[in-house]
């Protein structure tokens, strides 16, 4: 039987092999990955913390469509991270946003989520429809 991270593991594999393209729904739908604060729905999180983005590419792992990774520095680890470390961000944009490019390179903000395997590799993914974090 699949359970919690391994079925969450399996669908964000999925979502970048098949990401659909479909029109955002509207402004409180739109996603967001860089938090300026840290809103009371994120605050039970896996990870929380505040990092500065040091660098975007483009990642290919093998059997997988190539996607968006983030790479960040933490400033301020409130759980599940330590200050100072490296992490990679799940960075790649659906059609309601929720990506991080190169003109995201020096940004800090907030991130909250888990960190989720791909194809052996751990990534940090957290994105936040506007309306989930309390912004309208």
């Amino acid at each position: 039987m699949i359970r919690g991270a391994g079925l969450a593991s399996i669908l964000l594999a999925l979502l970048v092999t098949n990401a659909p393209a479909l029109a955002c729904r509207g402004w409180i739908y739109e996603r967001t990955i860089l938090l300026d604060a840290i809103p009371p729905v994120a605050k039970e999180s896996e990870v929380v913390a505040r990092v500065e983005i040091l660098e975007v590419h483009i990642r290919e792992l093998p059997g997988l469509r190539p996607f968006h990774v983030a790479r960040a520095r933490v400033l301020q680890s409130v759980r599940g991270t330590s200050d100072g470390q490296t992490v990679d961000i799940y960075a790649e944009p659906s059609s309601c946003g929720g990506g991080l490019n190169q003109n995201d390179v020096g940004r800090k903000g907030f991130i909250a989520g888990r960190f989720q395997p791909i194809a052996d590799q751990t990534f940090f993914s957290g994105s936040w429809a506007y309306g989930q974090i309390g912004q309208d």
